[in-house]
C-alpha cells in the first residue's frame, strides 16, 4: 500500500469509524467452501475482523500500521500482524476469503491482486467494500456534499475516485458475484459526525496545509441544523462492494 494517512489519528479513527453490520459477515460466511482461515487485509482498527472471527476458524488481520493495529480489541481467534497488503506473509493457498474493508483503492491493484491469487484457495473468495458520506435524509446531506465537494475538493487523492464512484469502476479480475445491498446504521450527535469528518484524508490534508479545521466552515450552519449538539441523530452509511471468486 506504501502510504497510510490514518496513523497519527489512529484512536480518533477507532472510536469515530463506522463498523459493519453483522449481516454483511453471515452473508460472506456463505460465499465459500470453508471456513478455516479469513484474511482481513488493511484491517485497521479491527472492524471487520472481530466480526469475520465469529465465522471463522482464524483470522489473519494485517495492516502496515502499527499504530492502526495497537487500537484493535484482542481475540485469541485474530492473529495481528504488521504487513503490506501487497506482500502479506501469508503462505500460498492459505485463505478462503479475503476481506478490504474501505481501503483497496489505496493498494497497489496489480500487486495486490497477484497476491491474493498466491494466497487464497482454488475457488476462494474476495470481498471489498467502502462507504463514502453518511445519509441523513435531511438538509443535513446538503451541507455534508458541501463539504465534501467543495471545501475538500482539493484535498483528496486521486485515488478515492473509486470511492466517489462506488468502486463501479474499480478494477476487478475476478469471476463477479452478484451481493445484496448493506448499510451501516449509526446513531451519532452532533460532535462526534464533526470528528468523523477530521479523519478523512482529505481533512487530515486540509490541516497540514492550511493550519485550520475544514470542520470550522461549516460548524455555525451544522448547529442550526442539528440543535441541541447533544442530541442523538440517525443516519447510516451505504456500502458499496466488489465480491468475486478467485
Amino acid at each position: 500500500m506504501h502510504t497510510n494517512p490514518f496513523a497519527t489519528e489512529a484512536a480518533q479513527y477507532a472510536h469515530l469509524r463506522p463498523t459493519y453490520p453483522e449481516s454483511l459477515f453471515a452473508y460472506l460466511s456463505t460465499t465459500v467452501a470453508s471456513r478455516e482461515v479469513a484474511w482481513d487485509c488493511a484491517t485497521g482498527n479491527g472492524q471487520a475482523a472481530t466480526h469475520l472471527a465469529r465465522y471463522f476458524g482464524g483470522v489473519v488481520a494485517t495492516d502496515e500500521s502499527a499504530e492502526m493495529i495497537a487500537q484493535a480489541p484482542r481475540d485469541s481467534r485474530i492473529e495481528y500482524r504488521v504487513a503490506e497488503a501487497e506482500d502479506s506473509g501469508l503462505e500460498a493457498h492459505s485463505v478462503d476469503l479475503v476481506t478490504v474493508a474501505s481501503a483497496i483503492h489505496w493498494f497497489d491493484l496489480n500487486e495486490f491482486y497477484t497476491e491474493v491469487r498466491r494466497v487464497v484457495k482454488p475457488g476462494g473468495i474476495l470481498a471489498a467494500w467502502t462507504y463514502y458520506t453518511p445519509v441523513f435524509d435531511s438538509a443535513i446531506d446538503v451541507l455534508i456534499e458541501r463539504l465534501a465537494h467543495e471545501i475538500l475538493a482539493d484535498y483528496w487523492d486521486e485515488r478515492l475516485h473509486y470511492v466517489v464512484d462506488e468502486f463501479h469502476n474499480l478494477p476487478f479480475p475476478f469471476e463477479p458475484i452478484d451481493a445484496p445491498r448493506f448499510r451501516t446504521d449509526m446513531r451519532w450527535d452532533m460532535n462526534d459526525l464533526l470528528g468523523y469528518f477530521e479523519t478523512w484524508s482529505s481533512s487530515v490534508k486540509y490541516r497540514e496545509a492550511r493550519g485550520a479545521h475544514p470542520t470550522d466552515l461549516i460548524k455555525g450552519e451544522l448547529a442550526q441544523l442539528w440543535g441541541d449538539p447533544a442530541l442523538v441523530r440517525d443516519l447510516h452509511f451505504p456500502l458499496y462492494m466488489r465480491l468475486g471468486r478467485v
